[in-house]
């Protein structure tokens, strides 16, 4: 939920709990100040009637009016003074019940003891509130949609900085030698954020180019002694005078030489895909791209008698080129290294989805650490435990899924990808 509509719903429902309240509160003062009028109304026909009584000793008629009543009823008990709400008969071609506010009181008249009833009626009273009342609800509803709208509006300008900032940062590539682009904005904690985003991202680059600038220096220079020793190497185990023990002794140095090489390799090529180095894209025919590199594994895959299996429907995807390459040379050479003798490898190929699955006689892997770097499930490995590293790192760059599953002895690696990433 965005942080506006959070702000918009905490004081629309501020709104109507101040205004329900105070629409309650508005209704019961408005109510006992009509019911306070009437009320004094009342005193002032209790007030004549005592007067014309005490000076002609006798009772006024009894009347009606439509909205006043009064009644004189003979009584022998001593009437209390009172006001109260009854209900009564209205003398009309409708007779149907209303509400009438009532003074009682007793009087004396030619020695004859009455209670009498002046009654007014309250239709009018709660007429004109119930006509308050729906004209104060509507006002308060218009008052609220139209503050909703203009927090809307408002909110929605006021946070325009934001999102444009946002939108900066989201766009912002480090490997790019592009500077964060903010809007000028008048409000300062906006323009706090922009300033504080701009030294983050400066320092940023400047990191990255440092540690581009290191890791690519550290590969050439180890790569330059790497060859001059491999290079050494050669020229020993071609000497005839080399004995059979100095010879495996410079053939397992020769060996860790490659190996060294390979990590390097490795490790540079992880630090370039973390980096963002690989950021243009194209769409690749990912079937052909599977075609060519069966070819140049069919003679691995015939020396060690590997059958291979494949299932491939047109697919496409977008991604790096070079990447795309590195992450089927990979698959397939992961494939290949960890078979068998006489094994399988199976390759299924449908729009979304690439399957790369092959027997071994290796345990299964285990899923959470399997594609971390220098993972090696058996003790003694020649291989640098970066092969499902890198492939992992192709795939999260890439925006892919990688998956790894273990049936029947047949370790599988899926790689899945959404339409946003092919067509």
């Amino acid at each position: 939920m965005k942080l506006f509509t959070q702000y918009s719903r905490i004081n629309l429902l501020a709104n109507i709990a101040i205004f329900l309240v105070a629409s309650v509160a508005f209704y019961y003062s408005l109510r006992f100040v009509l019911i306070n009028e009437i009320d004094e109304d009342l005193q002032i026909e209790e007030e004549e009637i005592l007067a014309a009584v005490q000076k002609h000793d006798r009772l006024p008629e009894s009347f009606s009016f439509s909205d006043q009543v009064i009644h004189f009823t003979p009584t022998a008990q001593k009437i209390n003074r009172k006001f109260s709400t009854v209900k009564m008969m209205e003398e009309d071609e409708d007779n149907k019940l209303e509400n009438f506010r009532r003074l009682t009181f007793g009087i004396r008249a030619n020695g004859q003891a009455y209670q009498v009833d002046v009654s007014k009626s309250l239709e009018g009273t709660n007429n004109l509130l119930r006509s308050i009342l729906i004209v104060s609800i509507s006002t308060i509803l218009l008052i609220l949609l139209v503050s909703t709208i203009i927090n809307r509006v408002l909110l929605k300008n006021l946070w325009k900085p934001f999102y444009h900032s946002l939108n900066a940062v989201r766009n912002f590539r480090i490997s790019k030698n592009q500077p964060l682009a903010f809007s000028v904005t008048p409000i300062e904690e906006f323009a706090l954020m922009n300033q504080t985003l701009e030294g983050i991202t400066t320092n940023s680059r400047l990191e990255y180019l440092a540690l581009k600038t290191f890791s690519e220096n550290a590969s050439h220079e180890i790569q330059t002694p790497i060859a001059i020793i491999r290079s050494k190497l050669d020229l020993l185990i071609q000497n005839e005078k080399l004995t059979d023990n100095g010879g495996q002794t410079v053939q397992s140095a020769y060996n860790a030489v490659e190996k060294l090489s390979r990590l390097s390799q490795s490790l540079l090529l992880l630090a370039k895909i973390e980096n963002n180095q690989f950021e243009e894209v194209e769409m690749i025919d990912l079937r052909q791209k599977l075609q060519e590199k069966l070819q140049d594994f069919q003679e691995l895959l015939q020396l060690k008698l590997i059958g291979l299996h494949t299932s491939m429907k047109n697919a496409s995807i977008k991604m790096n080129k070079e990447l795309a390459d590195i992450l089927l040379n990979n698959l397939l050479s992961n494939a290949a290294n960890h078979n068998y003798e006489g094994g399988s490898i199976s390759i299924v190929l449908k729009q979304g989805a690439l399957t790369v699955s092959n027997t071994s006689n290796k345990p299964e892997l285990d899923g959470e650490k399997a594609f971390s770097r220098f993972y090696k499930p058996a003790a003694g490995s020649l291989q640098n435990g970066l092969g499902l590293s890198i492939i992992k790192q192709i795939a999260e760059v890439s925006s892919f899924t990688l998956q790894y599953s273990y049936t029947n002895t047949e370790h599988s690696f899926t790689v899945t990808w959404n339409n946003n990433n092919s067509q």
